[in-house]
């Protein structure tokens, strides 16, 4: 028996991808170990589900309306109870989506990664893998339906959860797919278009059977009047800096008069240099893992099982955990984006660099590329007994020289930095778990700060190289804007931390800060001792 709707919203607009997204799914792509989602038709596209996933999931309510909105299923007594979804989601092919091709088509790129082996600063044994993204730019069609199953002020209510997720969507505090901390997935809504329908009388019928669209509304109109939007507690940090040498993220891809490029990325239809958020959150990740194991004493993990080693010595790190996820297991409260260079290049061009056969041409390409002050840099293995050239291990580089770059964004989730560590004890007592709560945001902020200081201070390179002279920085600046922040965190709505000369600067926050990271490290320290000395 079909249930019964007194009204709808219909929803259209379009995602403008603001980085790289990746929704996976099977396709014949054999080279690529994490492939794109493909519909029936050969398409690229978003499957309805996984919108709707990231949709529900913003909401981060476990409450009953949360439930009466988008469905649930459960069984109790021996009966299953439960109801579909009041949410339509449809499928989101992607136009014009190719692997290859030029011209107006978006082509699709590839993007490669591996696990470091925390122990050597290698690369990880068996942790090496590729991903097929959507580049920058591309155009995601939304279609949405809210349907009216309850009384009118569930429906009112339903509505104002709706307003939300739409007023989330616009303000890009929602990221899709996969790898959503690591520079991929921030999306932005744009084009919203609200129809409202009504089927509980004639008139409504007739009008929403012949497609009539006078009943269009802003998004205001779904909530009361002085309403406050709701918006996760977040800390955004923008990060203005330049690079002191040469500072790239090689690309998986060789060329042929040089070995070694950078890695370029579709930035709304033009290639421009990229670091790719995982790259930066690697490098911010391995400093934070050094300064906790070195104040709590622990060692690296060095289980026999290459992969398991990996995954250990990921995991079981206080704060750093939080902060940064544990893989698979957790996400982590702070997202970085991908960081382009303000110089874009025409495809053809670049086209032409990578394709240079000879020295000579490489010079003429990069020339025409207006990228002179990028230069081919030699290298050569030097044999340990004759003191000479190895044999073969003579290679080039394409050295990325006085690029400017965009500055580089961070997210930090304050729900996500919340998840505190609970003793048997303390999860009986609520007031305890929150103050612990409040202590752990505290102190994951505190590690963050400390990172950033280190960012001033040159001691985080970022990038290929970092061991042979590349990949220094140096910061210009760091803004800092918080929104729907608790109290105490409340000085960070709107601040720097830093001077002009890139010091801190002593204020009642850091102070505060401070006072919890002592805090927190002694107790830590303390527990550490007493489980060496067991």
């Amino acid at each position: 028996m079909a249930r019964r709707l007194k009204k709808r919203l219909k929803i259209s607009g379009t995602l403008l991808a603001k980085s790289p997204i990746h929704v996976g799914g099977l396709s014949a792509m054999a080279d690529v170990d994490l492939t794109l989602a493909v519909n029936g038709t050969g398409a690229y596209y978003i499957p309805g589900t996984s919108l709707a996933g990231a949709l529900r999931g913003w909401l981060k309510e476990e409450s009953s309306r949360i439930d009466a909105l988008w469905g649930y299923q459960k069984s109790s007594n021996g009966k299953d109870e439960g109801h579909a979804s009041f949410v339509v989601v449809e499928d989101a092919p992607i136009e014009d989506a190719t692997r290859g091709g030029a011209g107006e088509t978006v082509v699709t790129e590839i993007r490669d990664g591996v696990g470091i082996d925390r122990f050597s600063g290698s690369a990880a044994e068996t942790v090496k893998f590729n991903r097929a993204i959507l580049p920058k730019g591309v155009r995601i069609p939304l279609a949405l339906t809210l349907e009216q199953g309850g009384d009118d002020e569930a429906w009112a209510e339903a509505r104002c959860l709706f307003a939300d997720t739409l007023h989330a969507l616009q303000s890009g505090a929602i990221r899709l797919g996969a790898a959503k901390t690591r520079g991929l997935g921030k999306i932005e809504l744009q084009d919203l278009k609200i129809v409202e329908q009504d089927l509980s009388s004639f008139d409504g019928m007739f009008n929403t059977l012949s497609a009539d669209e006078s009943n269009t509304i802003g998004l205001a109109a779904l909530v009361p009047e002085g309403y406050r939007w709701q918006l996760p507690q977040q800390i955004e940090i923008t990060v203005g800096w330049k690079p002191v040498g040469p500072v790239m993220v090689k690309a998986e891809a060789e060329g042929i008069a040089v070995d070694m490029l950078p890695l370029v990325s579709q930035d709304e239809g033009q290639p421009c240099f990229v670091i790719p958020g995982s790259a930066v959150k690697g490098a911010l990740r391995s400093q934070a893992e050094r300064i906790m194991r070195t104040l709590l004493s622990q060692d690296i993990p060095q289980t026999k099982d290459p992969k398991q080693r990996f995954i250990d010595q990921l995991n079981g790190i206080p704060v750093v955990d939080q902060l940064f996820g544990q893989g698979a297991k957790q996400q982590g409260a702070l997202a970085v984006d991908d960081c382009y260079a303000t110089q874009k290049l025409a495809a053809p061009e670049w086209a032409a660099v990578e394709t240079a056969t000879s020295e000579q041409a490489l010079q003429t390409a990069l020339q025409a590329a207006n990228l002179s002050h990028v230069q081919q840099a030699f290298h050569v293995g030097i044999d340990r007994w004759t003191g000479g050239a190895a044999d073969s291990q003579l290679y080039s580089t394409l050295e990325l020289m006085d690029v400017n770059w965009a500055p580089i964004c961070l997210t930090v989730d304050l729900a996500r930095l919340q998840a505190a560590e609970k003793t048997e004890e303390e999860q009986a007592e609520k007031e305890q778990i929150e103050e612990e709560q409040t202590d752990s945001a505290q102190v994951g902020i505190a590690l963050l700060v400390l990172l950033l200081r280190d960012l001033a201070r040159g001691r985080i390179p970022l990038g290929y190289g970092t061991n042979r002279g590349m990949g220094a920085i140096a910061l210009q600046s760091v803004t800092i804007q918080g929104r729907s922040l608790p109290t105490d965190l409340a000085a960070l709505e709107n601040t720097s931390l830093f001077d002009s000369d890139m010091a801190l600067q002593d204020s009642l926050l850091l102070q505060q800060l401070n006072q919890q990271w002592q805090a927190w490290l002694s107790k830590h320290q303390n527990q550490s001792t007493g489980r060496n000395a067991a």
